[in-house]
């Protein structure tokens, strides 16, 4: 079990061509030609494991898949993927300048400090000081690529793998 989380900022066109696979397909199909030309660059941002943390300090301290602000800015968005070991969402256009407008006006890493102790799922292993530190670590690039995405006009896929 991986569980790595990764974020892509996508054109139009590699958009496109991911929703014209077959979705049974389309966890390989990102694996071989997204990630394979992304991984690495400015338009993506690993997540490691924190990803999990990431999305209970938006909710709170709870689990949350609202597919609105600011639980989408890592878990939420239309879901293009969704089997038992795979998941990929997309969040569109309007997602990702919603994203950077509410990132400029409340800092993520404010927000996983003052909700990480509160995360209330008993399954969740990461909850301690290192888990605290290595969430904060892996969130830190998150405004940034959020911001090249709108700058390229691009939409975001979230990607994990159980």
């Amino acid at each position: 079990m991986s569980r790595l989380g990764m974020l892509y900022a996508l054109n139009e066109e590699d958009v496109k061509k991911l929703r014209s696979v077959p979705e049974e397909e389309r966890y390989e199909y990102m694996l071989e030609e997204i990630e394979e030309a992304l991984i690495g660059s400015p338009r993506s941002c690993e997540l490691d494991k924190a990803w999990e943390g990431i999305q209970y300090c938006l909710g709170g301290g709870k689990w949350n898949e609202d597919n609105c602000i600011p639980t989408n800015i890592v878990f939420g968005g239309e879901v293009l993927v969704e089997k038992d070991d795979e998941i990929i969402t997309l969040k569109n256009h309007q997602d990702v300048r919603d994203i950077v407008e509410y990132l400029y006006q409340n800092k993520l890493q404010e927000i996983i400090q003052k909700n990480f102790w509160n995360i209330d799922d008993e399954n969740f292993m990461y909850k301690n000081d290192d888990g605290l530190e290595h969430t904060l670590g892996w969130s830190e690039e998150i405004l940034a690529f959020y911001e090249n995405a709108l700058k390229e006009n691009c939409q975001v896929i979230f990607t994990v793998d159980f």
